[in-house]
């Protein structure tokens, strides 16, 4: 099974950017929700693992989950605090802007205790999700952490941290919260954005390939629409470009991404029988462009259509017999 940690929110989505009524679509999202839904929608198995609301959007929140196949935890549903909401803007190629709502919402009230209780009902948990806001948000950025550290047995961790200055409130504390997440994880997608922020000055290129290697891991960069690399722990890389398909905005490209991954790779048993394979040893260079070019190819759909919205499985499968 893959285990998503972290935020279900509602995203409202601007129509426009004039005048004092400005119109929205209301959109369930969340980068945590977003790249369970991705995953599931390619066949996997796949478990959210965080709390809800049982305000009007938190049943919304909990409808999508059904109708899309992924388990939740009915003592993490229905709870008394508020759903978290983002607002968004986009620029004229699509991409989006954000303001949070967060204080003392769902999304954020979790502890480490509650998150524990259900990973060890989940047996078959191989590669546990993690990342975006609810990193940079107290308590649930150390519940997660600390339930990681104390987790057995250890399952490989996927980090994308999906930086949002946004939400952060003490850049040093975000920071400590972000190497800790690097070095548990074994296999991480970075955009350029999110390196920009955490490493000032870098080079986007060298510093994703110096990471892979010093650490150990397996990095993915994102570049946009100049596409994606991934470098390998053994200095090896493999570049994908886009898949150009018309652009109507860019909200959860890379959570689409990052599921349709995770599922590719998940059903290849890369994360091992019972997820201990933290090293990930198992990936050779085919294997490796072939998992980019699926996650492209769902990318590019989701992309190609209003809000987040993953493909399923055939509509990749029936993209990439196109190209």
């Amino acid at each position: 099974m893959i285990g998503i940690i972290g935020e279900a929110l509602i995203d409202f989505i601007a129509k426009g950017t004039q005048g004092p009524m400005v119109p929205f679509d209301s959109i369930v999202g969340g980068c945590a929700l977003n790249s369970a839904i991705s995953a599931s929608r390619q066949g996997s198995a796949v478990g959210y693992i965080g709390k809800i609301s049982k305000d009007m959007f938190g049943q919304r929140i909990l409808d999508y989950l059904v109708d899309n196949q992924v388990l939740f935890d009915a003592n993490l549903c229905a709870v008394k605090e508020p759903t978290l909401l983002a607002f968004a803007s986009l620029d004229p190629e699509g991409k989006a802007t954000y303001d949070f709502y967060t204080e003392k919402t769902a999304s954020v009230s979790i502890d480490t205790s509650e998150l524990l209780q259900v990973m060890q009902e989940h047996t078959d948990l191989r590669v546990v999700h993690i990342g975006s806001i609810s990193l940079a948000l107290d308590p649930v950025a150390e519940a997660i952490l600390k339930a990681l550290e104390v987790y057995e047995p250890r399952p490989v961790v996927f980090f994308d941290p999906n930086v949002r200055p946004a939400v952060i409130e003490d850049e040093k504390v975000y920071k400590q919260r972000f190497e800790r997440a690097l070095q548990r994880a074994s296999l991480v997608k970075l955009s350029d954005e999110d390196l920009a922020l955490m490493y000032p000055g870098c080079d986007i290129q060298s510093k994703a390939g110096s990471l892979a290697v010093e650490q150990g891991k397996h990095c993915i960069l994102t570049l946009g629409r100049k596409g994606s690399i991934w470098y390998t722990p053994e200095g090896k890389t493999v570049a994908m470009p886009i898949i150009d398909l018309p652009v109507v905005d860019t909200v959860g490209a890379g959570d689409t991404f990052s599921g349709a991954l995770l599922s590719y790779l998940h059903d290849r048993n890369c994360f091992g029988e019972d997820g201990q394979n933290p090293k990930l040893s198992d990936l050779d260079e085919h294997l490796i462009r072939d998992a980019l070019l699926y996650a492209t190819a769902a990318s590019a759909i989701n992309c190609s259509r209003r809000g987040c919205n993953p493909p399923r499985k055939q509509e990749v499968l029936t993209l990439l017999s196109s190209l």
